[in-house]
């Protein structure tokens, strides 16, 4: 078989859609990541503000895109992805190109919040479409996406951070013109019938990925919700305080975006690893459980030493954790959901992972000024116990399910 039919063969084997959703969060993300790398640099470095401050803004930002994730959600289940996704995409597109002009502080404050809920509005209805449009393969679907989210990562923090050594102008007019192709993307590309209640049934092949129709299962969700909180706000230090603590040791901010360029291959490059640890933990609890313990390595392993080469195991440690949670949670919130629900739900849990990326920079920014590098990484990294235990608790209310899918995933 020559390259040119692998290729075919290979593209063919993932559904049309699921590319088409992919490749708008490559776009997606690699704008996203001409930014949020550098938006404490930026404030502290730049605009001469203190870490707490930009903790602050960025909390501001995360509420925002807390609020466009709800709404995103909701307007997925009433009116369908399409209005929401573009309306979301061009108000980034003109909000980051301010970003980009403007010199009055608050003006950037405004902007922030308003990108904030610009860039959210898109997730949820990208994440409801991801857990139907590969009938009974929901994890795999949510996992290809966020490779390609994560490519995308690598790629954005790779060229924003040789850009904004130039300018930060140039990060945030790069931004702007990739959420711009992303909008016309979606325009041309990405669409979806909408779901009736009774257009999804067990045994249909979907019934393994959604849930039929009826009450939400309250506990299990919110204990996720829980669980994806905290180990964002947790996952958010290593951003806040190495940013900086790169800086006070010489290594600039290529060096700094260079690691989380990393981030993305490894993701990229890791896949034959993690599918190998996913066929002996079937279950999304212990997937979840092992993907704790690595970001808890990674976040250890900085107390041990300044050399450059120790962020760089953090960061591999950090990114096969990540690997293990990000994707699951997600997914499991999507088969649990019924049907006419599966947006706002999306939403809900997508606003766990926001609400911990917005505690998590004001908090760390905040233990960072008081108490400095260590004591914010230490404090921390303990703060790992919490998601644990919610996690122990959503296994102890879907045990038997979770047995049953393992049996069907056999």
């Amino acid at each position: 078989m020559n390259l040119r039919a692998r290729l075919r063969a290979y593209v063919d084997a993932y559904p049309r859609m699921l590319w088409f959703l992919a490749i708008g969060s490559f776009l997606n993300s690699t704008g996203a990541s001409f930014i949020w790398p550098l938006t404490t640099i930026y404030i502290h470095e730049h605009l001469g503000r203190s870490m707490t401050v930009a903790g602050t803004v960025l909390l501001l930002h995360s509420a925002g895109a807390m609020l466009g994730q709800l709404a995103g959600g909701w307007g997925y289940d009433r009116i369908g992805p399409r209005p929401v996704m573009l309306g979301g995409l061009f108000a980034a597109t003109a909000v980051t190109a301010v970003l980009g002009q403007t010199s009055s502080w608050p003006v950037y404050v405004a902007c922030m919040v308003l990108y904030g809920i610009a860039l959210a509005l898109p997730l949820a209805p990208v994440g409801a479409m991801l857990a139907r449009v590969w009938p009974g393969q929901g994890r795999r679907a949510f996992n290809f996406n966020y490779v390609a989210s994560n490519l995308g990562v690598a790629a954005g923090t790779a060229l924003g951070g040789v850009l904004a050594d130039r300018s930060f102008a140039l990060a945030f007019g790069g931004a702007s013109v990739l959420f711009l192709l992303y909008g016309l993307f979606a325009a041309a590309f990405i669409r979806e019938e909408r779901v009736r209640a009774g257009d999804v049934r067990e045994g249909d092949g979907r019934g393994r990925e959604a849930a039929p129709e009826g009450p939400v299962p309250w506990p299990p969700i919110i204990a996720l919700f829980v669980a994806y909180l905290c180990i964002t706000l947790v996952y958010g230090q290593w951003q806040t305080g190495n940013s900086i603590r790169t800086q006070e040791l010489g290594f600039g901010l290529s060096a700094f975006s260079v690691l989380w360029t990393l981030n993305g291959v490894l993701i990229f490059a890791g896949q034959p690893v993690l599918s190998l640890i996913v066929r002996r933990m079937r279950r999304p609890t212990a997937q979840m459980v092992a993907g704790v313990a690595l970001l808890a390595l990674a976040f250890g392993v900085l107390l041990t030493s300044d050399r450059y080469g120790i962020f760089v195991l953090s960061m591999v440690l950090l990114t096969f954790g990540e690997m293990l949670v990000w994707p699951v949670i997600p997914a499991t919130v999507a088969r649990l959901s019924p049907p006419s629900k599966r947006g706002r739900l999306q939403g809900l849990i997508l606003s766990g992972q926001t609400v911990g990326r917005m505690l998590g920079p004001l908090l760390g920014g905040m233990l960072y000024d008081a108490a400095g590098y260590t004591a914010q990484i230490s404090v921390m990294t303990a703060g790992l116990a919490v998601p644990l235990l919610a996690i122990l608790y959503y296994a102890r209310t879907r045990w038997a399910d979770e047995a049953a899918q393992e049996q069907i995933e056999a």
